[in-house]
C-alpha cells in the first residue's frame, strides 16, 4: 500500500506543478495581451489598495453581505489558503505513517486551528453544494443566478474542496489513533470520534489506512492541479489565485465599488481627445486583446457567481 501510495501521488504532483505552471505563464501572456490603462490608476496608494486587499479577504466584506453564503465562502476561502501545511504532513506521512510537522505539528494552537478550519472547511462547502443546489436553473429558470454558468466545472471544485476536506479529518482521527490519544482535548476536539472509531485496529492497519488517505487527500489535490492546469479560463478554480490581484488593482484603492459615471474613453492607455482624436484610436472594443489588462484579468477571475457588483 505505501510504495503503490507514493508511486501515484509523486506522479500526479509533478504532473499537477508542470501544467500549474505552464498555465500561470499562459494566464500573464494572456492579461498582458490588454491595452494599458491611464498612468496610475490601478496602482495609486499602494498602502491603501493592500489594507483593502487584507480587509477584504480577512473579513469577506463583499460575501458577507450575502449571509449564510460568506459564512460558509469565508471557511472555504481560509481553508484552501491555509490548510497548505496539511498537504506538507500529507507528504510526510507517505513515508512515515506517524509523521507529523518539526515543531509545530504538536503545537496546541496549531493543531485547534487544523481542526476548526477542516471542520469548518467541510461545513461550509457543503452549505455551498445544498445551496446551489436549491437555486439550479431547472427548478428556478432565468431566476436563478446560476443560469448560463458552467455547472460542471462548480460541481467539479466543490467535490474536490469536500473529499479534501473529509481526508484531513480522517487523517486527523488515524493521527490520534497512532498517538494513542486517550481522552478527548482540544487538539482533536473535532475529529475525537474518528479517534475513537480507529482505535482498535492494529499499528498495521492504522498505518495502512495513513497511506490511503494521505494518497487519496495528495492525489485528489493533485488531480484539481491537472483540471485546473489545462482550463485556463475555469475562473471558478482560478479566482481562488487571481482574485488577489483584481482587488488589489481594483479601480478605487479605497474599495469602493466601480459604479457611477462612465469613465472617459481611453485608447493604449489614454484618454481620447474628442477634438482631434489621434489617426490609430480605437473607439470602444471588437477584439478582446481591444480591452484593458484590467478588463482581462476580470475574464479570467470570473466565477460566473451572478452576483456581479456586489
Amino acid at each position: 500500500m505505501q510504495l503503490a501510495a507514493i508511486i501515484v501521488s509523486l506522479v500526479l504532483t509533478v504532473v499537477g506543478v508542470a501544467l500549474v505552471a505552464r498555465a500561470v505563464a499562459q494566464i500573464y501572456r494572456f492579461v498582458r495581451l490588454g491595452q494599458a490603462v491611464p498612468a496610475g490608476s490601478r496602482t495609486d496608494d499602494p498602502k491603501q489598495r493592500t489594507i483593502t486587499l487584507i480587509k477584504e479577504f480577512v473579513g469577506h466584506t463583499r460575501m458577507n453581505r450575502w449571509g449564510i453564503v460568506g459564512v460558509a465562502h469565508w471557511f472555504v476561502a481560509v481553508g484552501f489558503l491555509t490548510l497548505g501545511l496539511t498537504i506538507v504532513t500529507a507528504y510526510g506521512q507517505l513515508f512515515k505513517a506517524d509523521w507529523v510537522l518539526p515543531y509545530i505539528g504538536t503545537f496546541l494552537p496549531y493543531e485547534v486551528y487544523i481542526e476548526f478550519i477542516a471542520l469548518g472547511t467541510t461545513l461550509g462547502i457543503l452549505v455551498l453544494i445544498a445551496i446551489r443546489q436549491l437555486n439550479l436553473p431547472s427548478r428556478a429558470g432565468r431566476k436563478s443566478r446560476f443560469t448560463g454558468s458552467k455547472m460542471g466545472q462548480a460541481y467539479f471544485v466543490e467535490a474536490i474542496i469536500l473529499i479534501i476536506g473529509a481526508a484531513i479529518m480522517v487523517l486527523r482521527g488515524l493521527e490520534g489513533a497512532l498517538h494513542h490519544v486517550d481522552g478527548y482535548g482540544p487538539a482533536y476536539f473535532a475529529s475525537y470520534p474518528l479517534v475513537l472509531a480507529f482505535e482498535g485496529l492494529s499499528t498495521e492497519t492504522l498505518q495502512n489506512l495513513v497511506y490511503l488517505f494521505a494518497m487519496i487527500k495528495l492525489g485528489t489535490t493533485m488531480i484539481w492541479a491537472i483540471t485546473v492546469g489545462l482550463n485556463t479560463n475555469m475562473g471558478v478554480a482560478w479566482h481562488r489565485f487571481l482574485g488577489f490581484p483584481n482587488i488589489w488593482f481594483k479601480r478605487n484603492a479605497d474599495g469602493e465599488v466601480a459604479l457611477g459615471a462612465l469613465q472617459p474613453m481611453t485608447t493604449a492607455g489614454k484618454e481620447i481627445d474628442w477634438e482631434d482624436p489621434a489617426e490609430d484610436a480605437v473607439f470602444g472594443v471588437s477584439q478582446v486583446e481591444q480591452f484593458s489588462w484590467k478588463g482581462i484579468l476580470d475574464f479570467s477571475t470570473c466565477t460566473e457567481c451572478g452576483r456581479c457588483q456586489s
